[in-house]
């Protein structure tokens, strides 16, 4: 497809994205849809095409397009595609993902904070090729979309807690359970980890929930050997030779020191092991670590050096059972107050700080040593 019909695509979506029909008084997008087969225009729609409040995705693929393939098309859309509905009614994003579409290309992010980067986001996980309208048409579709991005802009600060926007949290996690209500794609630590593109980074006490009950060895073996040299994976535990550590943080976790220190040995000897099993290329990008301090939280770092990065952080309240550890998640460049670079620093300090296990054999004589100390 050559540049020109891209751009005609796009400014097609745009001249559907101004036949929008809103359904009552109340500031709402205008959206326009193209759906692209090599080169060939299937169908077009915008919001409230067919019938009032009626999504333009959802009048594109479901209604002009129910019963054709589109299985790996195009799909111009003005506006991020949403990713939620109020039941029964589907998300945008997952109509494109269950339709199979190969490629979306987005002409302006949502501007409701419930979707910003959501939807790009959802779309990358399921496979899906996601580019953005040159800057020039998406400040077209943006100065359409004025009154509505108004609109959301106001509705934002007025309904999101002080500080929240300033420190860059994207999310925030009561307790484990709702890991698996607010991001259904990545309810695990195998799938969280599995949506970075570049580089894992996690640092734990013993990484007893990663290791047993989550398959993190087998997501970690799909990156590091799909990647094929442009993925890495660094993860630290806490030093099991230091006595005073596991004594400070063995009751926390309803623990005895001796007991924590033989986990984390454990999880250290199966990590040697599994590094061992990889091909020697994906060998030398997967670094095994013990740190010698107690960190912030344990932490989740994906990408952390790049635009896209995301930290999670995750800590257990004192003697509470696992499942009510709390989280929250935090993105570069979503906030001003330099909370994100504080923590990358602060946990490749904590990296730097700690040292490389080796081999097995190494595992095995810091057992000796604990044991004899």
């Amino acid at each position: 497809m050559t540049k020109e019909s891209e751009l005609e695509h796009m400014r097609l979506a745009i001249r559907e994205a101004r036949r929008s029909l809103p359904e009552d008084d109340k500031p709402h997008p205008y959206v326009g849809v193209v759906v692209v087969r090599d080169g060939e225009v299937l169908a077009s729609a915008c919001r409230g095409d067919r019938a009032t409040g009626d999504h333009a995705e959802f009048g594109a693929l479901e209604k002009k397009l129910k019963s054709d393939k589109v299985a790996g098309c195009t799909v111009y859309t003005t506006l991020e595609p949403c990713t939620t509905r109020n039941h029964p009614k589907v998300p945008c994003a997952e109509r494109l993902i269950e339709r199979r579409v190969g490629r979306v290309v987005i002409g302006a992010l949502d501007p409701d904070q419930r979707i910003t980067g959501r939807g790009v986001l959802r779309l990358r996980r399921a496979g899906i090729a996601v580019d953005l309208f040159p800057p020039d048409l998406m400040a077209e579709v943006e100065e359409l979309n004025r009154d509505f991005i108004r609109d959301r802009e106001m509705h934002a600060a007025a309904s999101v807690p002080v500080g929240l926007t300033e420190a860059g949290i994207t999310a925030f996690y009561p307790s484990r359970d709702y890991y698996a209500r607010l991001r259904h794609d990545a309810a695990t630590i195998d799938r969280y980890v599995s949506t970075a593109e570049r580089t894992l980074v996690m640092v734990s006490i013993n990484l007893m929930t990663g290791l047993p009950f989550n398959d993190l060895c087998k997501a970690m073996e799909r990156k590091l050997r799909e990647k094929k040299g442009q993925f890495s994976a660094t993860l630290s535990l806490l030093d099991p030779r230091r006595a005073d550590l596991m004594s400070v943080v063995a009751p926390v976790l309803n623990s005895e020191p001796d007991e924590l220190a033989r986990a984390i040995r454990q999880s250290i000897r199966n990590l040697i092991r599994f590094k061992g099993s990889l091909p020697t290329a994906a060998q030398v990008r997967l670094d095994v670590r013990v740190h010698p301090v107690l960190p912030f939280g344990s932490a989740i770092l994906l990408d952390h050096e790049h635009q896209n990065g995301r930290i999670q952080i995750e800590t257990k309240p004192y003697k509470a059972g696992l499942q009510k550890s709390l989280a929250f998640e935090v993105a570069r460049g979503r906030g001003s107050s330099g909370l994100y670079d504080v923590l990358c620093e602060s946990y490749e300090t904590l990296l730097r700080d700690g040292h490389s296990v080796v081999d097995e054999n190494l595992a095995q004589e810091e057992q000796e040593s604990s044991a004899t100390s």
